[in-house]
């Protein structure tokens, strides 16, 4: 019983050190648990101009989503009847088809197909002129993105200082008996505004890159349908033999039916 009693209390110290390690390692779990919402709120009106402008960042980004869009400047179906209508020269099936379209290649196949009567100088002005205004149309409407882009960090580089100033005005209003803790946690929440910033501005700069890009690829292939729209002013004898050609290739598919 003796031997019993001994060896319970030397193990007593043990068990007293291992149930400090478990509630030690219980509360870093807990501290390590971050409340990201709370945090947000934490840097004030910073953080809520910040989410604004984020919304406002989320807008433009859907709003580009929808509207750069192959469908709305030159959808494939139009491309193939507008080249299987300019090989032959009909302009009026031309200005038919574009007439069901709103994209740009319809505007663009319209003013051509609306003034063959005019030089082909004074044309090609048109059309390029059509196709510049769209392409920067479409950039400047873009550009909240790349503006969104800039201020967020600004912004945040802003809340952060304005953070720092407050941690180290409470230092020293504290003087050497403030707490560490106190000071910690100021400086965490003058970094999550940095931290917010450029979560915002990241995918805004891409989205804008990405868009700018979308829209100079579509702004060169525009260009690249307009040459076979003004084919018959630039290879006039080529597309009347091939105008000749389908004729011939009709008649003869005709004449033994007849």
């Amino acid at each position: 019983m003796t031997r019993f009693i001994t060896a319970l209390l030397a193990l007593l110290p043990s068990t007293a050190l291992l149930a400090r390690t478990a509630s030690v390692e219980l509360d870093s779990d807990a501290a390590g648990t971050i409340d990201w919402a709370a945090e947000v709120l934490k840097g004030g009106a910073t953080s809520i101009v910040l989410l604004a402008v984020g919304f406002i960042g989320i807008v433009f980004f859907i709003e580009r989503l929808i509207v750069v869009r192959a469908g709305n400047f030159m959808p494939s179906d139009l491309e193939r009847k507008l080249r299987k209508h300019a090989v032959g020269g009909d302009f009026a099936a031309i200005a038919d088809a574009c007439r069901q379209s709103r994209s740009v290649l319809a505007t663009i196949g319209t003013y051509i197909a609306t003034h063959t009567h005019i030089p082909f100088e004074i044309l090609s002005f048109g059309v390029t002129d059509t196709i510049s205004r769209t392409v920067a149309r479409q950039h400047q409407r873009t550009y909240p993105l790349a503006v969104v882009a800039t201020i967020s960090p600004l912004l945040g580089l802003l809340g952060t200082i304005i953070g720092m100033i407050e941690s180290f005005q409470k230092v020293a209003l504290m003087g050497d008996t403030g707490d560490a803790s106190v000071l910690a946690d100021s400086i965490g929440k003058a970094l999550i505004t940095t931290a917010l910033g450029l979560i915002i501005a990241i995918p805004s700069l891409a989205g804008y890159h990405f868009f700018k890009s979308r829209i100079n690829s579509f702004g060169i292939r525009l260009e690249e349908s307009v040459d076979v729209l003004m084919a018959p002013w630039l290879n006039p004898e080529a597309t009347q033999s091939e105008t000749a050609a389908s004729e011939s290739t009709e008649e003869a598919t005709e004449s033994p039916v007849q």
